[in-house]
């Protein structure tokens, strides 16, 4: 049986003392919930108890999240770290102090750039000697610099030597951001540009040369960071960080296992990860330098929230930066007005700049370069023009003009477990395969609160992942497919789901989802997308090939076909991906045929009773 409530800190609890009282009732819970589910397996069992205990487990750790959550912040706060790494780090500490009684391991007094590698010291070659030249024109603090205290050198100073066959050193414009003095500056441009590893770079640069300097990696949701930046800055690094109570720690160590917290050099410089869907350790807080990626993503507001955490106050660089990159949007964006009014500095790159693409001293395209840039090169529409040719456009004949993120797309929240819940599944292989998890809330509004948007998928391959990410409160009512797919259909009852095919048009799937979009009375949709719902990694083909990574991709880039000839064969009424677009069409259009009344009229199924009930839709639950 998959354990849904296993709590990866309690150990950490465990060994800190805290939550014993928690910890005991947790693993009474789970003793009853083993004997009820064996129970329930042999058709003994009582649902309703079940599903009882199953409530008092996931009430139990939510509050058990929540006071771990809350020591972090306050550990923290307190002393930069939190409860695992400061277990990890007072372990560490004590096997040092035994071992070795040199000053080099213990508290360091460091100077600028006085700690000095030693013979045994390990090599970093990821740079190129060009980037001495920048480092050395970086500015300096008018006055001699005072003695940084209270720095943990965690590993012997590297021995950094160049590079100069593949090393990393920026080029073109990028080279000219990289020298910039500009203390809010943004890479802007083509796709493939090189404009985050870049950044990433950039970041590197400073806290390696500023000791003690408090950076931070941010994006709009904290999870990318995990995904996209932290792979990309491993890449640039040319090696994965380890923990600090590795047995040969790299240079550079990570604190908080596999989502780090942070990222601390040998002379005291952190990076950390903050992502402004939970910016509450963010406003806390005050940075050397910032890095934002995707900024065209970020809120006029959130921006300015961040231009005030970034400043001198951290007290290290004799200038705050705060750089990002962002990929063209539409032209009265607040960055296009931020920058005519001479609050930031714009460097325009395109794919050109990029020395994987180009040979920059011959002008040459490179191999790679050429596949990389015929994907550029077969996008259509909206991406063409922003990806390809780095435009700031208006999307002409957006299918779904009203898709709003900032009104669609909302952080999470508790959903009820009573709420009907549902599926809606498109299936794929070359093209992504959709299945969407739906909350429905009394008020007859829905919540797309996981998703599946996956290529290479058999039909087996995504029952099998709709299974793992079915949890035990996931009472799913039924699954709407498409109709004309009667062996996916198949699949789905032999899983013993239920399922619903409601007739295909995709007139009416359209309007459907353009009803749900309509903003009420209250100020509010009739449908949200939950802002970190894919429950696996994005699909990296799809990324390759600037394809959208879900479903609210689609509704963003989806345009009208101007070539359509209004024959039936109105599949062809639209242009770009559409495979979670027709899978939420299939769980309206399904709701909208349990609503239709005599008068013809077609209302939302609040209210409705005569849908199938039962665990799991009449399959057995895992």
């Amino acid at each position: 049986m998959k354990n849904i409530n296993q709590n990866p800190n309690i150990e950490n609890t465990e060994k800190s003392g805290l939550f014993e009282t928690e910890q005991k009732f947790h693993n009474e819970l789970q003793d009853d919930l083993y004997i009820e589910y064996q129970e329930f397996k042999q058709g003994n069992g009582d649902p309703e108890r079940l599903k009882t205990i199953l409530q008092c487990i996931s009430g139990q750790n939510k509050h058990v999240h929540s006071k771990i959550a809350m020591i972090k912040r306050e550990r923290i706060e307190r002393q930069g770290y939190d409860t695992h790494a400061g277990i990890a780090k007072s372990e560490h500490d004590k096997a040092e102090k035994k071992d070795d009684n040199s000053e080099q391991n213990v508290q360091a007094q460091v100077i600028e750039q006085d700690v000095q590698p030693d013979e045994n010291a390990p090599e970093m070659a990821h740079l190129h000697s060009d980037i001495k030249e920048i480092e050395e024109n970086l500015p300096v603090h008018d006055e001699p610099k005072k003695l940084i205290s209270n720095i943990t050198v965690v590993a012997p100073t590297p021995i950094i030597k160049y590079n100069d066959d593949d090393g990393f050193r920026p080029h073109a414009k990028m080279c000219d951001f990289f020298k910039s003095h500009a203390p809010i500056k943004i890479a802007g441009g083509t796709y493939d540009a090189g404009k985050t590893y870049s950044c990433v770079a950039y970041i590197d640069m400073l806290a390696r040369k500023y000791p003690g300097a408090r950076l931070t990696f941010i994006h709009k949701v904290l999870n990318r960071i995990y995904k996209n930046i932290i792979p990309t800055y491993e890449k640039y690094l040319k090696f994965r960080p380890t923990s600090l109570t590795d047995k040969n720690p790299t240079q550079i160590v990570k604190y908080g296992g596999q989502q780090p917290l942070f990222f601390e050099y040998w002379n005291g410089s952190r990076i950390y990860m903050n992502g402004l869907d939970n910016p509450s350790n963010l406003l806390s807080d005050h940075f050397d330098a910032a890095f934002v990626n995707q900024a065209e993503l970020v809120t006029f507001d959130s921006w300015l929230e961040v231009t005030a955490r970034v400043s001198e106050r951290a007290g290290t660089l004799p200038i705050a930066f705060l750089v990002a990159d962002c990929n063209p949007s539409n032209p009265n964006h607040w960055i296009r007005h931020q920058t005519k009014s001479g609050k930031i500095e714009y460097f325009e790159l395109s794919f050109k700049d990029n020395p994987e693409i180009y040979n920059q001293e011959t002008g040459e395209i490179t191999e790679i370069g050429q596949r990389r840039v015929s994907r550029l090169q077969n996008l259509e529409g909206l991406r063409y023009k922003r990806g390809y040719e780095g435009k700031w456009e208006s999307a002409e004949g957006l299918v779904f003009d009203t898709f709003t993120p900032d009104v669609h797309i909302i952080d999470s929240i508790d959903l009820d477990e009573n709420w009907n819940r549902y599926l809606s599944i498109d299936w794929g292989y070359r093209n992504p395969s959709s299945c969407i998890w739906w909350a429905e809330s009394p008020d007859d509004r829905l919540y797309a609160y996981k998703e599946i948007y996956k290529t290479g998928l058999t039909r087996t391959d995504l029952i099998e992942m709709i299974e793992e990410n079915t949890e035990d409160e996931d009472y799913i009512r039924y699954a709407a497919v498409d109709s004309a797919d009667q062996d996916g259909v198949e699949h789905l009852r032999r899983a013993r789901f239920t399922v619903k095919e409601p007739k295909k048009s995709r007139i009416a799937q359209i309007d459907a989802i353009k009803q749900r979009l309509k903003v009420d009375e209250t100020g509010k949709p009739a449908i949200f997308f939950f802002r970190n719902r894919l429950v696996h990694s994005p699909d990296e083909n799809l990324r390759q090939e600037f394809r959208p990574l879900d479903v609210t991709d689609e509704l963003l880039s989806c345009v009208y076909d101007d070539n359509v000839t209004y024959t039936d064969k109105d599949d062809e009424a639209i242009k770009g991906d559409h495979h979670g677009i027709d899978s939420t069409a299939y769980l309206l259009l399904s709701l909208e045929q349990f609503a239709t009344i005599g008068t013809g009229a077609v209302l939302h199924a609040t209210g409705r009773t005569d849908a199938p009930a039962g665990i799991g839709s009449s399959r057995n639950r895992k």
